[in-house]
């Protein structure tokens, strides 16, 4: 079980490690900054402090775990807790340097969208969700078959067929992430990373519901829950986490890694400084004058509610109380023996 351990902390040592270096040269730690910024001194001398913290954060972690100073699950949330201070006291620092040297006075800002994404937007491939609908259906048939009393896996796999449907269509008409510099070049990469992100996950949904399959077969009784047994079931969680990660590094934040197509000169622009509008260091972004209800995070490959739109705390709303009703046992979740 130590191994375990030593393992989740090098992952989360590895995916704080990752995150800067997958970020947008326009966005180091969450910052906007003019592209011809990102190679400033304070910018790699953050960059590299804060990837020395990643580092004696991991091998602090270890210690204390080999020792058994605490136990495994409060050393993996510090460990999570002083990376996100990390995270944080970097982006302060390049925020105060651009602040006190002016980064981008004198630039022209302007803020760049691609009308094409509304007339030929990019469809989600809908019959890749096919195999989550046909487990849902297998698993359904097999309880019924078995004379099953519990079908709360089977529930969990509707319920995942219909938030990922919910969520493709969400991500698939949310506001494009194109570069006001490059606005050619970025849109192109841009269309390239949705289509494999909205591919993605309706492959992931599938591979949900093939371990919620197996999940549901030992909790029936049909197989014997034996390590193998378990193996094959998540196996599916496996490769989709996999894909997720090798789709993320090749092609990083909003698709900026992606090759070029084409060979667009940059304009005379800069994107639009909107730090004003992001908090908890570029993780939270609340503006009452943007429409689009989801915006890409400056970090990573997913998006956040615009808390300044009246629907997201619509959505917050029935996400509590969806967590209120599970935690008085009104909605099941799978467990052994149900």
């Amino acid at each position: 079980m130590i191994w375990l351990y030593l393992a989740l902390i090098a992952f989360t040592a590895a995916a704080f490690g990752s995150a800067p270096a997958l970020a947008r040269p326009t966005l180091p730690f969450g910052v906007r900054i003019p592209a011809r910024r990102s190679g400033e001194a304070v910018v790699l001398i953050t960059r590299r402090r804060y990837n020395r913290g990643i580092g004696a954060g991991a091998i602090a972690a270890c210690v204390v775990l080999l020792l058994d100073w605490l136990a495994p699950e409060v050393v993996l949330l510090v460990l999570a807790g002083i990376y996100s201070l990390l995270g944080c006291l970097a982006h302060r620092s390049i925020a105060a340097a651009k602040r006190e040297e002016g980064w981008y006075s004198g630039t022209r800002q302007a803020v760049t969208t691609d009308t094409s994404l509304r007339s030929d937007p990019v469809r989600p491939q809908w019959i890749l969700l096919a195999p989550a609908v046909v487990l849902a259906v297998a698993t359904a048939a097999g309880g019924w078959f078995t004379g099953a009393t519990g079908f709360s896996t089977v529930f969990a796999q509707v319920l995942v067929i219909v938030l990922t449907s919910l969520m493709t269509v969400a991500i698939s008409r949310a506001r494009p992430e194109i570069d006001a510099a490059q606005p050619s070049v970025s849109a192109s990469r841009y269309r390239e990373y949705l289509h494999g992100v909205l591919a993605l996950l309706l492959i992931s949904a599938g591979c949900v519901n093939a371990t919620l399959l197996v999940v549901s077969l030992q909790l029936w009784g049909v197989v014997e829950t034996t390590v193998p047994v378990t193996i094959v079931a998540y196996l599916p969680l496996a490769a989709a986490f996999l894909a997720w990660i090798g789709f993320t590094v090749r092609a990083g934040d909003a698709g900026h890694r992606l090759p070029r197509d084409g060979d667009e000169p940059e304009t005379r622009y800069e994107q639009r400084d909107d730090d004003r509008h992001w908090y908890a260091a570029g993780m939270v972004y609340l503006n009452r004058n943007d429409p689009a209800l989801l915006v890409h995070r400056r970090v990573g490959t997913y998006w956040t509610l615009n808390l300044g739109h009246p629907i997201a705390w619509v959505v917050l709303a029935a996400v509590a109380v969806a967590a209120v009703l599970t935690g008085f046992g009104v909605i099941t979740l799978p467990e052994k023996g149900t």
